[in-house]
């Protein structure tokens, strides 16, 4: 374990560290969402491609979650995975491996970021097809994210016990669920859905007057592709280090061609997509990786009211506190959440006198 020298803090570089606490203990190492294996416990099509919203600057290793389990800790609130919008989420920024949001060039995150990304915005959805590692289509690509909890647009404002709660119209987006979906390139063991890509052609580009070079784009790390036909893009695919399978070129061109039919019927029947617009057929063509990624970790330690860790015959471990991201069960997000928390664990474990 390696930390910042302060006052109190550790700073050592050896694989092990032993620490006597005089207090208690407080488990607030950011979550587990870095970790695969370990938030598949949740959601098993949360595969290695889907890369996470802290990346590559911050990573959730689960490293306090397993501490605790190990001397018998339950997890809590293992059902929220899909509960609300921000723990795993579609963006608008395609190209490059991190799609939360964009470095630039002078950013000293850059070197491991690569390329800024491609923000399509909200708009650019209706200029491009997103198709899974087979080359088809799954859903409506103007669609969004799930819900974000209780602030739903249908129940706002939200009143707890209000009668008006029980009128919400449910209409979530289901993007995000078919982009995780099993696919014909599914294997085992893992069935992962594998990446998402987002196809469009030259004159998307044009109307959009999108940048579509180095370095807004990872072309050398195989997360943007560019080719004169769409055979030959889907050729290229494989290029990327989680394109497990080829993707079949007839696959591609079929998808493409049947989106350029809805334009001229003015209907996408398939998905609904609101008013095909935009043939995909100039080229050079091109394909932007877009995959679904990981952002809060929801489910996690289960802990009290106090922030004691509660093992799994829901009995308290004396002495052991969590909070943040690493605790199960809530539905708040950020600086709300780990402040609120962290001062409760905070103030109970300094005036643990149970040892």
């Amino acid at each position: 374990m390696e930390s910042f020298r302060s006052e109190g803090n550790i700073n050592r570089t050896t694989p092990t560290v032993t620490v006597k606490a005089r207090r208690g203990v407080i488990i607030a190492s950011g979550g587990h969402s870095s970790n695969v294996n370990f938030r598949r416990i949740f959601d098993p099509r949360l595969t290695e491609e889907h890369q996470i919203a802290g990346a590559p600057y911050s990573f959730q290793d689960a490293s306090g979650e397993l501490a605790a389990m190990s001397i018998g800790a339950s997890l809590w609130g293992t059902a929220n995975s899909f509960e609300r919008r921000r723990v795993v989420m579609k963006r608008n920024v395609v190209g490059s491996k991190y799609t939360y949001t964009t470095w630039g060039p002078k950013s000293p995150l850059f070197p491991f970021s690569r390329a800024t990304g491609l923000n399509l915005g909200n708009a650019g959805w209706g200029h491009v097809i997103s198709v899974n590692q087979v080359g088809k289509r799954f859903w409506n690509e103007t669609q969004g994210e799930l819900p974000d909890g209780t602030g739903h647009k249908s129940i706002d404002p939200y009143v707890v016990g209000g009668p008006q709660n029980t009128k919400i119209k449910y209409d979530a987006p289901q993007y995000l669920h078919a982009a995780l979906a099993m696919n014909e390139g599914s294997v085992a063991p893992d069935y992962a859905a594998g990446p998402v890509w987002v196809i469009f052609d030259s004159a998307a580009v044009t109307r959009q007057k999108w940048n579509v070079t180095p370095p807004v784009v990872d072309i050398a790390g195989g997360y943007f592709f560019v080719a004169d036909t769409l055979e030959e893009l889907a050729r290229k695919l494989t290029k990327n280090e989680y394109q497990k399978v080829p993707m079949p070129p007839e696959h591609l061109v079929a998808t493409v061609a049947r989106y350029n039919s809805f334009v001229d019927l003015g209907k996408d029947e398939d998905f609904e997509k609101p008013t095909p617009m935009y043939k995909i057929q100039t080229p050079p063509f091109y394909a932007a990786w877009g995959a679904p990624l990981c952002h809060d970790a929801v489910s996690g330690i289960r802990i009290n009211g106090k922030c004691q860790v509660i093992d799994v015959r829901g009995q308290v471990i004396p002495n052991l506190y969590c909070g943040g991201e690493s605790a199960g069960g809530s539905n708040q997000h950020g600086l709300g959440r780990t402040q609120c928390q962290g001062y409760i664990a905070g103030g109970n474990a300094a005036a643990d006198v149970s040892w």
